[in-house]
């Protein structure tokens, strides 16, 4: 049976990107770690056909093999969706759909759905359920949580999702996550929160993808001391160069 969940976990890893894009102006990095030895927690990032870059983060509503299986379903019909449509809201309807046809275990996925034209920086997006991204703006010190979204893909037919666009400035940082990040305990059964989340990234605005992800972890790490990890952890960073 051990063998049988390291080959799972072996499989499971071919499904997430080996490599990240070498994008002149840009930067990326990702964290990702499973509470068992398979999870529910994915990501991927591609360039669409345009030169755009596509990039998701989701997290599948169970722990284990049963969400693992269910991650590589969905994370392989997002990929066929994104290329027949230009539209992320519109992408991830029709992925909620095709789960529901072809899926009735009761598990749904929260996911974001991101396309980022790499000249001007503009994102456009659709959050079907997940923790909303955070910005670090360099410009102004700020740090700005996107609003919430839409409900997750596989719990119900026929979901409408909007649609929103931001503008990625030169020194800006994206930061998605899992909810194993907020979720994160300790041993007096604290919980880490959004609010340590926030003060945490905002020491890193203006640093690169690596560091933010680094930091982030780190403090985590101190906050958890040796409680054991209670759910699938996930960071997808993606940074904008000064220069």
């Amino acid at each position: 049976l051990e063998r049988e969940f390291q080959l799972a976990r072996q499989i499971q890893q071919t499904f997430l990107p080996e490599q990240k894009p070498q994008i002149p102006g840009w930067d990326m990095d990702v964290y990702w770690e499973t509470a068992r030895q398979v999870g529910g927690d994915f990501y991927d990032y591609f360039l669409l056909p345009d030169g755009r870059l596509a990039f998701v983060i989701a997290d599948v509503s169970d722990k284990g093999l049963a969400a693992s299986l269910y991650m590589t379903v969905t994370r392989t019909l997002l990929r066929a969706a994104a290329l027949e449509s230009d539209s992320p809201a519109r992408t991830l309807e029709h992925v909620n759909e095709l789960l529901l046809a072809n899926s009735q275990n009761g598990l749904f996925v929260t996911t974001f759905y991101g396309i980022l034209s790499l000249e001007e920086g503009l994102l456009t997006y659709a959050i079907a359920g997940h923790n909303p991204p955070i910005l670090l703006r360099h410009h102004n010190h700020e740090v700005i949580e996107f609003s919430k979204g839409g409900i997750a893909l596989g719990a119900l037919p026929n979901i409408h999702l909007t649609q929103n666009q931001v503008i990625l400035d030169p020194g800006d940082c994206l930061v998605l996550y899992t909810d194993g990040i907020t979720e994160a305990f300790n041993a007096q059964d604290q919980m880490f929160g959004e609010q340590r989340l926030m003060e945490t990234l905002k020491e890193t605005i203006g640093e690169n993808a690596h560091i933010v992800i680094n930091h982030l972890i780190t403090k985590i790490a101190d906050f958890r001391g040796n409680s054991p990890l209670s759910d699938d952890t996930t960071v997808l960073t993606i940074c904008r160069s000064l220069s």
